[in-house]
């Protein structure tokens, strides 16, 4: 057996138990997930449920630049405890696990700061091998706010800006969905927790706590499923589950960042720095890119035409929950051992043979089983819905692997892919107006988008590793 082949039959066998344990944990979740739609929609019939869906839309819409906060933490976070140790490996000490922390090279400026860390926090440390680490002087702010780090400080404005403004527009919602404004103001305080349990989420993440950061995220659409389930047998309306979803959100808040409290988790230097916004631009850029198609595609052609098409949308972008949960576990992986270019090109490689072999499985599924699993999530009448499928899951198969890729240019902070996505945006508007209402030419455009932005992240990859190589 060569020696590469044992390197990498050695990677599989380490990390392939804890991406399992991931990826059922986070199952479990999409479970729950479902579930409270199909508890919720029975429960309050179609108009109620229209209702809720329009507020749970506020909510969604700040899990975007939630997540993308997250995505952000998290790379700080794992940069930070990468240099770290490979500080203590210089000087001798007793570093952090050598395996998973790689060379610290083109660091992000930023460092763990060290404050006394709680009993709890402890076993925290100890399951990440993070020890303290020298303190740095802090920033105006951080003198300002000693208890706030970089993070918590972009959680706050981001989540309190987006709370403000929804609440600011309250009368105005309200009056357009017939309800009372209490039903938006509680949408509206959602939003700063769900930023807030980003950074915790961040933190864990970035310190290779995959699991906890999974189970975490289950708990939460699980309470909701609960706590709705008691509202809907009290006889309660839409208003009491969106309170159900915004006692989930404060619960989780409190027990995630609770565990990680007192840990040498923290981020100094400045809130929105460089490095913060181009990742959560990538986050967020992304995120648009497959999800805007649904409001062109309503924009451009009929009610009926793109309620079909959304139906569709639902279940072809179910692939995409493959390589988010990989991202859980391989994000900072990929951000510690970024300068080791035989590990990071495995990593990549085994991204996109799992995320390429379980869209096709998916399309496949989706080809074979599509009028069944329609009738099951939507009913009758979306036999429409059901001809599209097949070719719409294909479409994103593309999208998925790029996800995957993005993984990897994630770590690296990559300003190239940022902008091949704002380029992709700009091209798909334009190409959604010169096609539509023709859905399968839409179709086209997304699955040809995917393709050229899933190759031009490959080629970006590819470079990175060559650079990471030469001396």
């Amino acid at each position: 057996m060569s020696e590469r082949r044992t390197v990498h039959l050695g990677y599989l066998r380490r990390h392939a138990g804890p991406l399992m344990t991931v990826g059922v944990v986070s199952v479990l979740g999409i479970v729950a997930t479902a579930a409270f739609h199909a508890v919720t929609g029975r429960g309050l019939g179609p108009a109620a449920f229209g209702l809720l869906a329009a507020f749970l839309s506020i909510v969604n819409i700040a899990a975007v630049g939630a997540s993308a906060l997250q995505n952000a933490v998290a790379v700080a976070t794992a940069r930070a405890l990468g240099e770290q140790a490979d500080g203590e490996d210089e000087t001798g000490a007793d570093g952090a696990d050598t395996a998973d922390a790689g060379t610290a090279a083109d660091v992000d400026p930023a460092i763990v700061q060290a404050p006394a860390p709680s009993p709890a926090a402890a076993d925290l440390e100890a399951s990440t091998g993070a020890t303290s680490a020298s303190a740095v002087p802090p920033g105006r702010l951080h003198r300002i706010f000693p208890a706030w780090d970089s993070a918590l400080i972009e959680a706050v404005v981001l989540g309190g800006v987006g709370m403000a403004g929804v609440a600011a527009l309250a009368p105005l919602l309200a009056d357009m969905l017939a309800t009372s404004t209490l039903a938006v103001y509680l949408a509206a305080l959602t939003i700063l927790p769900s930023f807030l349990f980003s950074v915790a989420q961040g933190r864990l993440q970035g310190a290779g706590r995959a699991v906890a950061v999974s189970g975490w995220s289950t708990i939460s659409q699980v309470l909701r499923v609960v706590l709705a389930i008691a509202a809907l047998a009290a006889g309660l309306g839409a208003v009491s589950v969106l309170l159900a979803v915004l006692i989930a959100v404060v619960a989780v808040t409190v027990a995630a960042t609770w565990q990680v409290r007192g840990a040498h988790l923290r981020i100094a230097g400045a809130a929105f720095g460089r490095h913060s916004i181009i990742l959560i631009m990538l986050t967020i850029s992304f995120a648009w890119l497959t999800n805007i198609d649904v409001m062109l595609v309503r924009i451009g052609t009929t009610e009926s035409h793109a309620g079909m098409y959304a139906a569709a949308a639902v279940l072809a972008k179910m692939i995409l929950i493959v390589p988010t949960t990989l991202s859980l576990y391989l994000l900072p992986r990929f951000v510690n051992r970024r300068a080791d270019s035989g590990a990071t090109k495995f990593g990549v490689n085994v991204v996109l043979v799992t995320v390429g072999g379980a869209g096709v499985l998916a399309a496949g599924a989706m080809t074979l089983l599509g009028g069944p699993l329609v009738a099951i999530f939507f009913g009758s009448g979306y036999e429409e819905a059901v001809r599209l499928l097949p070719a719409l899951s294909l479409a994103y198969l593309p999208w998925a692997l790029a996800q995957g890729l993005l993984i990897r240019l994630t770590a690296t902070v990559s300003r190239q892919a940022l902008v091949v996505l704002l380029l992709g945006a700009v091209a798909q508007w334009t190409l959604a107006q010169w096609v539509l209402p023709d859905l399968g030419a839409m179709i086209a455009v997304t699955a040809g988008l995917g393709v050229l932005v899933g190759a031009t992240f490959f080629i970006l990859h590819a470079r990175h590793a060559t650079a990471e190589v030469t001396p």
